[in-house]
């Protein structure tokens, strides 16, 4: 008899593909870094946006790519989506308001927090600062997604 933990695991499927292979970790890793570190060698506001703008395409192509990569055959058939229609999701337009107001609130949060972090950093002597920024938020996307990759390998097994 299997119990409820048995049969998630079992029936467990990985849903974010970003984290895939190891190479599409190490690529998240440094993009976060790399676009965490802009503000150090790149002045120019307008080229500071334009080099986001790149970088976000540029980079999320990149992932998209090295995670398309299989490290090994997976015999798993991909799963049906079917469309869900106006009246199945009366709400949906709430929901995705609330999402983007969500998004919105946590990058404005987000700066504030890096802004306040890269002021502590100069008044400790760091000459850069925001690449300083980038190499630890390198560190935490390329551990935590690792740490989930092998949890969900050892949920596999």
């Amino acid at each position: 008899m299997t119990t409820g933990a048995e049969k998630a695991t079992n029936n467990r499927q990985d849903n974010y593909a970003l984290d895939d292979t190891l190479t599409g970790r190490i690529t998240q890793a440094a993009a976060a870094g790399i676009v965490t570190s802009y503000p150090d060698w790149i002045k120019s506001r307008r080229g500071r946006i334009a080099a986001y703008v790149l970088s976000f395409f540029g980079f999320g192509a990149l992932v998209a790519y090295t995670n398309a990569q299989a490290e090994e055959e997976d015999s798993a058939e991909p799963g049906t989506f079917e469309p869900v229609t106006g009246a199945e999701a009366p709400g949906a337009w709430a929901v995705s308001a609330a999402v983007v107001l969500a998004g919105v609130l946590s990058t404005w949060l987000g700066t504030a927090a890096s802004r306040r972090v890269v002021r502590g950093l100069r008044k400790r002597g760091f000459a850069k600062p925001w690449t300083v920024l980038g190499i630890v938020a390198a560190a935490v996307v390329y551990s935590t997604s690792e740490l989930e990759a092998r949890r969900i390998e050892k949920l596999a097994q």
